[in-house]
């Protein structure tokens, strides 16, 4: 049984969509068993007909509550005596499952499901490059915007209507600026402001605009009527170093140990990071999550890639003293040579106000 939550859809719908097709906006639930075809309840009677058109499964309306019909549905597999979970089941309608089915056995199977999902079919491949083209056009929106006056608020809006009339939808922007000469910004923030920009500012922002459930993601520095200051392009150095140290490092059969220590010279450097260095992408926020020695939240994780992972390599350096802080990443593809970049923005620090050519295939 797999389980969709309703908030941020293209994330915590990303399990069901990928067995059905379906991209959900309300809890949804898909029980699939051996030899039939998935069943796909969905909660909101008025969603049933658009689920019926798109979704490659039995699909229901799932009742007042699309817990019992889902017990419903177990009930009549009498030999599905354990039931793998996957995804983010409430508390409250777990409980009502074994109520009603105390003789099956129920199994968080979440990360087996998930690493079924790391290596990317083709068809998944392209609905990823459709959207980080899309998320390309959305940051040179963004980019042309970013001039005195505007507001954090108003990059968003340049950034949405830009992936809207590229056939896409936004899916988040996380934006921070602040003066370069006295920062008080290390991350992108996830609820942006009325603050207007100034000469002098940096805008530091990761931006994500979405195909279905699949989307693409950049993360770039802009300047606002300036360059970037010495402490500032100190940052940004390391960071480029870094993208491309841990770029040349990954490879099919390359273990996440051997990436981690690629990004030790951001450490070396008396610097550090406060994001994850890298993590997996696509349908979802997958393994691995990756950090640099001096800043690992835990052990490295036993972890080889494969060719069609895709990842997002971010490095988000910081100063030490957590005051400054410069964004370089954006979505990459393994393949039997490396990775390759799946963006097709300049990876240096852009200027705000200017016009980027749009190199999308």
């Amino acid at each position: 049984m797999v389980f969709g939550r309703s908030a941020n859809a293209r994330q915590g719908q990303a399990q069901v969509h990928f067995l059905t097709g379906f991209l959900g906006h309300q809890d949804t639930y898909v029980v699939w068993a051996p030899g039939r075809d998935p069943v796909l309840f969905v909660q909101y009677y008025n969603h049933v007909p658009h689920a019926r058109r798109v979704a490659h499964a039995d699909v229901r309306w799932g009742g007042a509550r699309s817990v019992e019909a889902v017990a419903d549905e177990l009930a009549g597999l009498p030999r599905a005596l354990r039931v793998g979970l996957v995804g983010p089941v409430p508390y409250r309608e777990h409980q009502r499952l074994i109520d009603r089915l105390g003789d099956r056995t129920f199994v968080d199977t979440t990360a087996e499901f998930l690493g079924l999902r790391l290596v990317k079919s083709e068809e998944e491949l392209e609905w990823m490059t459709r959207a980080a083209a899309i998320t390309d056009r959305a940051l040179r929106a963004l980019v042309q915007a970013a001039v005195p006056g505007a507001s954090e608020l108003e990059l968003q809006a340049a950034a949405a209507a830009a992936a809207i009339r590229s056939g896409g939808q936004p899916h988040f922007l996380y934006l921070s600026s602040t003066p370069m000469v006295n920062p008080d910004r290390i991350v992108p923030q996830q609820d942006l402001t009325d603050r207007r920009l100034q000469p002098g500012d940096a805008i530091i922002l990761e931006l994500s605009a979405a195909c279905t459930a699949y989307s693409g993601q950049i993360l770039r520095t802009v300047t606002v009527e300036a360059e970037l200051t010495d402490d500032y392009r100190r940052l940004h150095d390391a960071a480029w170093q870094a993208f491309h140290e841990v770029s040349r490092t990954i490879a099919p059969g390359v273990s996440a140990a051997a990436v981690v220590q690629a990004a030790s010279l951001i450490d070396t450097q008396g610097l550090t990071i406060c994001d994850d260095l890298v993590h997996g992408y696509g349908g979802g926020y997958l393994p691995p999550v990756l950090r640099t020695p001096g800043s690992s939240h835990g052990p490295v994780p036993d972890f080889v890639f494969e060719r069609n992972m895709t990842l997002v390599i971010q490095p988000n350096v910081v100063t030490v003293d957590q005051r400054a802080s410069v964004q370089v990443g954006e979505l990459v593809r393994v393949t039997d040579d490396g990775v390759v970049s799946l963006h097709g923005i300049p990876q240096r620090a852009l200027r705000g106000g200017e016009i980027l050519a749009d190199s999308s295939r």
